[in-house]
């Protein structure tokens, strides 16, 4: 039995079912929209494409993170208190939030509406991405104009299904002068759509999943000729750093099934191999965003200057995606 073929149709028909539930997105601007990039925006409009099944796969880790995370909540007895894919529209333009997860009251009881936005990443990072706080903040907004009275807040989820962990940034409030910005921003896009703007790039870690940035504005590099030898050590080079990339992340993975093995603290030699794991106290460190806030003068008597270094890159050049111009 060869799954392959059954996979690349099986995977496009999960894609198109997800996608329905959101409705016709040609007819509206959503909250992932707001937080992203305009000409992305504008081109998957005009000009759609089929992401690949690779990609596609990372995006259905999110559908299986907020099942798990629904069936938690379920088995910790507050189904009563959450809906979950809430639409929210505003009231003059065709602009759509589909939440998460919408509370509404406190774990205790306490009414209040709270937003819980579920991200599946790979490796939580130390800080939210700030298009996850925009798509959130732009959620709070549409929630503040359906519900003008009474406490709103809200909340990212991440969590990593390889690793088992989860993290929750807390403490998110509707926020005016951010949802004003957002709201504009929804406009432009709105009048992008309508030929009435140029769909400007911007770029984000979501780039690494854009099926237009073959010939994006914003990854343009200048074409040259490049003497034989010299393009044979480039591509040797970004071959070996692909190859160090891969073994990174297969690295990530190996240790988190010899940590669960082990545990946070072993000791141990088989005939081949030394296995160790020993647990690091916590330290503190200055935090030196609060300290820039907090202090500006003792930020600014303390800085140091760093030397400067040479970065070389060397990257495989992709097939060109063909894609509308704006």
């Amino acid at each position: 039995m060869n799954l392959t073929p059954f996979f690349e149709t099986a995977v496009l028909a999960l894609n198109r079912s997800k996608s329905a539930e959101l409705g016709d997105r040609t007819r509206y601007i959503g909250s992932s929209d707001v937080s992203g990039c305009a000409r992305k925006v504008y081109l998957q409009r005009k000009n759609p494409t089929t992401p690949s099944v690779s990609t596609l796969l990372k995006f259905s880790r999110g559908h299986i993170a907020e099942t798990l995370i629904e069936n938690i909540f379920d088995a910790g007895g507050v189904k009563h208190l959450y809906d979950t894919q809430v639409e929210l529209r505003h009231p003059a333009y065709p602009l759509k939030a589909h939440v998460d997860f919408l509370f509404y009251a406190d774990l205790d009881g306490t009414p209040e509406l709270h937003v819980i936005e579920v991200k599946s990443v790979s490796g939580i990072p130390d800080q939210p991405y700030p298009q996850w706080e925009d798509q959130l903040a732009f959620q709070l907004g549409l929630l503040r104009l359906q519900y003008p009275e009474g406490k709103i807040g809200g909340s990212i989820l991440a969590i990593d299904l390889n690793a088992g962990q989860v993290h929750q940034f807390n403490g998110y409030e509707y926020n005016d002068s951010i949802f004003n910005y957002l709201y504009c921003r929804a406009l432009h896009m709105l009048d992008c759509l309508e030929e009435k703007d140029e769909a400007r790039p911007s770029v984000s870690h979501l780039c690494a999943f854009c099926s237009y940035r073959t010939d994006c504005p914003a990854m343009n590099v200048p074409k040259v000729d490049l003497p034989p030898e010299i393009e044979a050590l480039a591509g040797k080079y970004a071959e070996l750093n692909g190859t160090k990339n891969r073994a990174d992340k297969e690295m990530k993975s190996i240790r988190q099934e010899l940590m669960d093995f082990t545990g946070p603290v072993f000791k141990g030699r088989s005939n081949t191999v030394d296995l160790l794991v020993s647990f690091v106290a916590p330290s503190q460190v200055v935090d030196s965003d609060q300290l820039k806030k907090q202090h500006p003068d003792i930020y600014s008597a303390v800085l140091k200057e760093r030397a400067g270094y040479t970065k070389l890159e060397c990257k495989p050049v992709n097939t060109p995606i063909k894609a509308a111009t704006v």
